[in-house]
């Protein structure tokens, strides 16, 4: 997936955006590094249109969502709750979450994650 860099002194730039086979949108931000990266966490805007369900995710990695708009159904190891915009959530290491967007608005987060 390509991505832009910044300097350090600047904004960090949006990322240019993947769409997902599922019909959501990632974008992995690149953080500015000097001779190590400048955060020990990837930063990633994610973007699910209305109507589109994520593809189940489970990996090793530790992960928060801060949710900046829109409104879905989050499913955390086969449990569905409602999830809305200003609600933060966090996810332990290989804990299968995915996100439905039953609203009529894109749901767009920030998501942070790091190794364990």
């Amino acid at each position: 997936m390509p991505t832009r860099t910044s300097s350090l002194t600047g904004r960090i730039p949006e990322p240019d955006p993947d769409l997902r086979p599922s019909g959501a949108v990632l974008g992995i931000f690149t953080l500015p590094t000097v001779e190590l990266p400048v955060a020990p966490f990837t930063l990633a805007r994610f973007t699910v249109p209305p109507g589109v369900t994520s593809a189940a995710d489970c990996h090793e990695v530790r992960e928060i969502w801060l949710v900046q708009s829109g409104a879905g159904l989050i499913t955390l190891d086969g449990v569905t709750d409602r999830l809305v915009a200003g609600e933060v959530r966090y996810f332990e290491s290989f804990r299968t979450h995915q996100l439905h967007n039953d609203g009529d608005e894109p749901i767009e987060l920030v998501s942070i994650w790091w190794r364990p």
